[in-house]
């Protein structure tokens, strides 16, 4: 019960409430153990995503205006624990075995991860004034949140790379040597970064500067302005893409290879494919009899092939157009991983497709099947192209 007494009935929620009822659920690891070697926990909560580790330690400490005491049950405890849990699993000769909630032991490999986080979030009673990062001689960064502002991230930049992202450029920031200054808070860090094309600007660098370039108060700026409210509703068909992967992805057989693909995206351009998924079916639903139309375009390197098929063709027949259309993309447009969204009138019939092109030359063999589909099939012989133009915010 040492666990409890530290973090608490409030910590111990928290943890629960990011690992089931946030978009990280599906890569959450609350309180991984060791498990095939001590069974100890690791941290409260570890979360796995394509290159991405992030280790969290949360704290439930209710401030006092005691900032020492704050300093050390918080910020001493946790960095702390942080490090110890980065050796566990980044610098430990032996293999470790964690479990999912829902899948059994399995082996965490630490060279798939560039990027590595560590963060403490302390859920007590919230205050403005905190030191933003912990940094220990030769012992990495530590990010510290208290429970208002990491909720305001995980609100804003509600996908894996917007948060990455952040968390990359914030660090590079707080680690810069410079003294931030009490006019820029976490918040107003958020909004500055969001509006100025995702980096922070010389300004805030300054805490003069920051005060007169508008850091102070950026926050609530931002939530008042209208390109928030043209964010929020501009956003709005992007999630289509997270309903798709929580309702259909990810009950396939192998659907978490899929929805990482499709989850590999920043909001922004989930918002790009769900309005080309919407534009093709509207464009074509309902108009020729026996008509199969593609649409294709590449985020993160990752090709996505959009493809809207009339009600009447025979459904083994659009199945095998969707299991052979990435490997042919892929081939033919060089992207090494291939998704394929397919669906009929009104969006129903979901298809999905995916494929990973190994690495290395097209062998001969290969390429002339490929290329015998491609004639079979009469594609990329008059192809057209479509611009998609949009913003995030409003120009």
């Amino acid at each position: 019960m040492e666990k409890h007494r530290e973090i608490g009935d409030e910590g111990e929620a928290y943890v629960l409430q990011l690992s089931y009822d946030t978009y990280l659920k599906y890569w959450c690891y609350p309180n991984p153990k060791d498990e095939k070697g001590d069974y100890k926990e690791i941290c409260d909560l570890l979360i796995l995503f394509r290159n991405t580790a992030i280790i969290i330690s949360v704290k439930n400490h209710h401030y006092d205006g005691d900032y020492d005491k704050y300093q050390k049950k918080v910020i001493e405890k946790s960095t702390k624990q942080l490090n110890g849990a980065y050796r566990k699993l980044f610098q430990n000769v032996k293999d470790v075995y964690i479990s999912h909630p829902d899948r059994g032991p399995e082996k965490f490999e630490p060279q798939r991860y560039q990027h590595i986080f560590r963060i403490t979030i302390n859920v007590g009673e919230q205050f403005e004034q905190y030191n933003l990062s912990d940094q220990v001689e030769g012992k990495g960064f530590i990010n510290i949140f208290d429970k208002d502002t990491f909720e305001a991230i995980i609100d804003e930049l509600d996908t894996i790379n917007d948060l990455t992202d952040y968390l990359i450029k914030r660090e590079q920031l707080l680690s810069s040597n410079m003294k931030l200054g009490d006019a820029c808070r976490e918040k107003d860090l958020l909004a500055i970064f969001i509006t100025n094309a995702r980096e922070f600007p010389e300004f805030i660098k300054s805490e003069k500067e920051a005060q007169r370039g508008g850091c102070e108060g950026a926050w609530d700026k931002y939530i008042q302005s209208k390109a928030f409210t043209y964010k929020k509703h501009k956003d709005g068909p992007s999630y289509f893409i997270d309903k798709m992967v929580a309702n259909e992805v990810l009950k396939l057989s192998d659907g978490e290879s899929l929805a990482k693909e499709l989850m590999n995206t920043t909001r922004f351009e989930r918002r790009q494919l769900a309005n080309n998924i919407f534009s093709l079916i509207q464009k074509y639903q309902s108009t020729i009899a026996n008509l199969l139309v593609r649409r294709y375009h590449v985020h993160n390197d990752i090709g996505h092939l959009v493809i809207y098929y009339s009600s009447d063709i025979a459904e083994h027949d659009v199945d095998e157009v969707v299991k052979l259309a990435a490997e042919i993309y892929a081939y033919k447009y060089g992207e090494k991983d291939v998704v394929v969204i397919a669906a009929t009138d009104n969006l129903k019939q979901y298809k999905f497709g995916l494929f990973k092109k190994h690495d290395g030359p097209v062998a001969q063999e290969a390429t002339e099947r490929l290329e015998k589909l491609i004639e079979s099939f009469g594609w990329f012989k008059n192809e057209q192209k479509t611009e998609q133009r949009d913003t995030e915010f409003p120009t």
